[in-house]
């Protein structure tokens, strides 16, 4: 019996997941890949001989008991030999001579709250019951069947319901206005990167205390380098450097790929990269999906999730920068807006690929939207060259202020604006994740396949709300499923 050919767009975690997926049912996958090397957007490199990681500062499926991590384990990312690398907190947010940390232990980090601010005490005691409540209804979620140890969990959770709810209609900024004290409205309405609610800080906070949100050792380069591994084993087919120009399509039908200036038939083409891109450039606007489009006409209620990003390294003991570090900052402007934080991420927890010569790689990241990728775009190449340049030497000089012992200790690795997102996966705007869930929008899913065009899908972590690597694996796995109910059970009949 012949196996049915697909052909997966794009390597990063949705086309790696989806090849693995298909592959272990019984299909011949060919997986197309534009960049020397897989991962998309969970990437990671080699600079001066200094590990660069651009993906995981946490990873959402880290706990043993929970089902994405099963999943995360079908597709290679962890095997038995993955050290999983748990943080003490999810930063130290320092606004002025104020620290306000979101810590592990939530007892302690409440009581330091109370120090803080004792006038805020009633609006801390209900954060933190929210907080629990949040962690109590994702464990009931999350967790394998045979591992929740009291069914009616989540139900007492919803004690603090209401409060959760009325969280999915705020934004950080205008929950955090509740608040009295300076130090903690700047944590609160910093406390996550990117442009979703206050909901999904909740949510977060809630994964990270149940040890569902820490880091693997090595980061995105080892863990796409593992799923790689997996699914060369399985009998995969991969192409590297190989850049897709065209879905090809015959009668309302997708029946392959040209790439590289050459035709590649296949029954079935699932597309893992951008969808935009996908409809526009490579299905020229032939076939469109409304709800994407809808949203997309919406984009400042959907707001792209973008970053510009500066890697550095510093020179002996930085221990006392803690990870990460969330640092308030005034007269500084990047891209269309004036910003008032940047993240400091030094990376010494996992000494074995990130410290070298007494050397230690920390990344500085500064949220970036659609409209400061188009201000980007708008400059010609010299003046880009000088807006960047100035850009990192402003953010250098706030680290050498913060911290004087840093100074003349900090060398110059790389850096990320959205245009090189954009450049190396084809992401619209140079977006991190998909659109957003705002106060200002709604929660959304979309289908993973366009009206009229028959074997086609779009698989990626564009399928729904928020985005990033879990959403790119959950997605990948229900399409490979219908796929496979489509196409492979049915011929089985």
């Amino acid at each position: 019996m012949n196996m049915k050919k697909v052909i997966v767009l794009g390597a990063g975690i949705a086309g790696l997941s989806t090849s693995i997926f298909l592959q272990k049912a019984g299909f011949d996958v060919h997986l197309y890949e534009k960049n020397g090397k897989v991962g998309g957007l969970c990437s990671g490199f080699y600079v001066n001989g200094h590990y660069v990681d651009h993906c995981i500062h946490w990873l959402m499926g880290t706990n043993k008991n929970t089902k994405i991590y099963n999943l995360w384990r079908e597709v290679g990312a962890f095997n038995d030999d993955t050290k999983i690398i748990s943080l003490p907190s999810l930063g130290d947010f320092v606004y002025k001579n104020t620290t306000v940390t979101f810590g592990r232990d939530l007892d302690k980090t409440e009581k330091e709250w109370l120090k803080i601010s004792p006038e805020d005490k009633k609006l801390i005691k209900r954060f933190f019951a929210s907080v629990r409540d949040t962690s109590s209804i994702m464990n009931s979620v999350l967790l394998e069947p045979e591992m929740k140890k009291d069914r009616f969990e989540s139900v007492r959770a919803l004690r603090n319901a209401l409060h959760i709810l009325k969280s999915m209609k705020e934004s950080r900024l205008v929950y955090s206005k509740k608040f009295k004290n300076p130090a903690l409205r700047f944590a609160l309405r910093n406390a996550q990167t990117g442009y979703n609610n206050m909901f999904f800080f909740l949510d977060l906070y809630g994964i990270f205390i149940n040890g569902n949100a820490d880091v693997p050792s090595g980061g995105a380069l080892y863990m796409s380098k593992r799923m790689e591994e997996k699914f060369l084993s399985l009998g995969g087919h991969l192409y590297l450097n190989s850049d897709v120009h065209e879905i090809i399509t015959e009668d309302d039908t997708a029946i392959g790929i040209k790439v590289n200036n050459e035709n590649v038939k296949g029954d079935i083409v699932v597309s893992c990269i951008d969808p935009e891109y996908t409809t526009t450039t490579l299905l020229h606007n032939q076939y469109r999906h409304k709800k994407l489009d809808s949203i997309k006409d919406k984009i400042k209620k959907y707001p792209i999730s973008s970053c510009y990003s500066l890697y550095i390294t510093i020179e002996g003991d930085i221990s006392n920068i803690a990870i990460p570090t969330c640092l308030h900052v005034e007269d500084f402007k990047v891209g269309s807006r004036n910003i008032e934080s940047m993240l400091i991420r030094p990376y010494y927890f996992d000494k074995e690929y990130f410290v070298k010569d007494n050397k230690t790689v920390v990344s500085i990241f500064i949220d970036q939207n659609q409209e400061d990728y188009i201000y980007f775009k708008s400059l010609n190449e010299t003046n880009y060259a000088k807006e960047l340049k100035r850009i990192d030497e402003k953010i250098i000089s706030i680290i050498e202020k913060k911290y004087p012992t840093t100074k003349g200790k900090i060398e110059y690795l790389t850096h990320f604006s959205p245009i090189e997102l954009s450049k190396r996966t084809n992401t619209s705007f140079g977006a991190l994740q998909g659109y957003s869930f705002s106060n200002k929008s709604k929660f959304y899913i979309i289908k993973p396949t366009l009206p009229n065009l028959s074997n086609f899908y779009m698989c990626s972590q564009w399928n729904r709300s928020i985005g990033g690597t879990p959403t790119a694996l959950e997605s990948a796995n229900s399409v490979s499923k219908l796929i496979i109910k489509k196409h492979l059970h049915k011929k089985m009949q």
